[in-house]
C-alpha cells in the first residue's frame, strides 16, 4: 500500500513538473517531502486498587511521519495534495482546491483537516510529541468545503464536511460499576460535521483562537438501529498564543462532549476537558520546549465510576543541523487515574525518552 501510494505521488509530481516546464504561465508547481523517525523507550507502572503494581517496558523505533505534498497555483486557484505514511499504512491525507473570490473571501473544497480544538490541532502534527485527550478526539480529515473570510488581522472560517462514521459510546453496569465501551458505526447518509473558527492577530504579539465543532447525524440511526439524535459530539477550543522576541507560548482550553445515546436509558453524556500549556524558545539553532497537559474524562456514572484524570509532560529540545534537517530529544511523562468500583482507583504512570530526526526538502 505504501509503495503504491508513493508511486502515485511520483507520477503526479512528474506530470506536474513536465507540465510546468512546458508552460510556466499555466501554473506554479512545488513538491515537498518530510520524514520523521522516532526512537522511544518507556516504562509503564500500573496499580489497581490495593494490588501490587505491574511494570511493562517498551522500546521501539518507528516511522512517525512520511509526508509527500504537491502544491500548485494559477491565478486565484491553489491546489494541495498530500500523502501521509506511518509504520504499516499510507493514505491520502489532503486533496483540496482553493478558489480566491476576492482579497477577502476564498473557498476550499476536497479532503481537508477538520477545524477543531485550538492551537494544538492547528500545528503540523510533525511538530507534536504528545497529544491531549481532546486532541485525540478530534475528527479525522474529511471531505467537504470551507469558506474563509479575512478582515485585516482577523479571520473567520466556516466548514462543513462529511461526518465521522464511528464513535465510542459507554454504558455503566449499575451493580458492578463497570464501564463498557462499544464502537458504534453510523450510516453515511446525512452525517455532517460543521465547524466555525475565529483567529486574530493583535500587534503581531497576541493571537487568539476560538473554534466550535459539531458532529451531527441529522436524525439518522446507527447500524444497531438506535436513534442517535441530531448530534453526538460537540467540541469547543479556546486558546491564545503570545509571541515575545524568540519565545512562543500557547495556552488553551479544549472540551469535547459526547452526547448520550437517546434510545438507551442508562446512557450518559461524557465529557473531556484538556488544559494545555506549550512554550518554545529559540536560541540560535536550538529550541528548548515544554508542553504540559492537565485533563479529565467524565462518564457521568454513579460515584464517578470510570472517570479519568491525567497529566502529561514533554520537556526537551529541537536542534537544527541545517534548514532542512533537525534532531529532537525529550523526556516524556504521563499519569492517569481511573475510578473503579468500591471507592478504588487504577493508577497508571509512564516515563520515557524520545529521540529522533526530522528532515524535509
Amino acid at each position: 500500500m505504501i509503495v503504491k501510494n508513493l508511486m502515485a505521488v511520483g507520477i503526479i509530481a512528474s506530470v506536474a513538473t513536465v507540465a510546468a516546464a512546458a508552460d510556466e504561465a499555466k501554473a506554479n508547481w512545488g513538491i515537498k517531502g518530510l520524514v520523521r523517525m522516532d526512537a522511544v523507550q518507556s516504562t509503564t507502572e500500573t496499580k489497581v486498587g490495593d494490588a501490587d503494581k505491574s511494570t511493562a517496558k517498551s522500546s521501539e523505533v518507528m516511522l512517525k511521519h512520511g509526508d509527500m505534498t504537491l502544491t500548485g497555483d494559477r491565478g486565484g486557484d491553489t491546489m494541495k495534495i498530500k500523502f501521509h505514511a506511518e509504520s504499516g499504512f499510507a493514505l491520502l491525507d489532503t486533496a483540496t482546491i482553493t478558489h480566491k473570490f476576492t482579497d477577502t473571501v476564498n473557498v476550499a473544497f476536497g479532503k481537508m483537516s477538520v477545524l477543531a480544538q485550538s492551537w494544538e490541532n492547528d500545528y503540523d502534527s510533525s511538530d507534536q510529541y504528545i497529544w491531549s485527550w481532546a486532541g485525540q478526539a478530534t475528527p479525522s480529515n474529511a471531505d467537504g468545503a470551507q469558506v474563509n473570510a479575512n478582515f485585516g488581522d482577523h479571520n473567520v472560517s466556516l466548514q462543513v464536511v462529511q461526518g465521522v462514521k464511528s464513535i465510542t459510546s459507554s454504558t455503566t453496569n449499575a451493580t458492578t460499576g463497570k464501564v463498557t465501551k462499544t464502537a458504534v458505526t453510523f450510516n453515511d447518509g446525512g452525517s455532517l460535521t460543521a465547524a466555525l473558527q475565529y483567529k486574530g492577530d493583535i500587534n503581531k504579539m497576541i493571537k487568539p483562537i476560538l473554534t466550535y465543532t459539531s458532529v451531527k447525524t441529522s436524525g439518522t440511526k446507527g447500524s444497531d438501529g438506535a436513534n442517535y439524535g441530531n448530534g453526538y459530539q460537540t467540541q469547543m477550543g479556546l486558546g491564545v498564543q503570545v509571541l515575545v522576541a524568540d519565545l512562543t507560548a500557547d495556552l488553551e482550553y479544549d472540551t469535547v462532549k459526547n452526547h448520550k445515546v437517546k434510545d438507551v436509558t442508562s446512557a450518559k453524556d461524557n465529557d473531556i476537558a484538556s488544559m494545555i500549556l506549550q512554550a518554545k524558545y529559540a536560541i540560535g539553532m536550538t529550541t528548548p520546549f515544554l508542553k504540559v497537559v492537565s485533563e479529565t474524562h467524565k462518564f457521568g456514572a454513579e460515584k464517578n465510576v470510570g472517570d479519568l484524570s491525567g497529566m502529561q509532560l514533554a520537556l526537551g529540545a529541537e536542534h537544527k543541523l541545517d534548514e532542512n534537517c533537525r534532531l529532537h530529544g525529550l523526556y516524556m511523562m504521563s499519569s492517569k487515574s481511573e475510578k473503579i468500583a468500591g471507592e478504588k482507583t487504577t493508577k497508571t504512570n509512564m516515563a520515557g525518552f524520545n529521540f529522533g530526526v526530522t528532515a524535509s526538502m
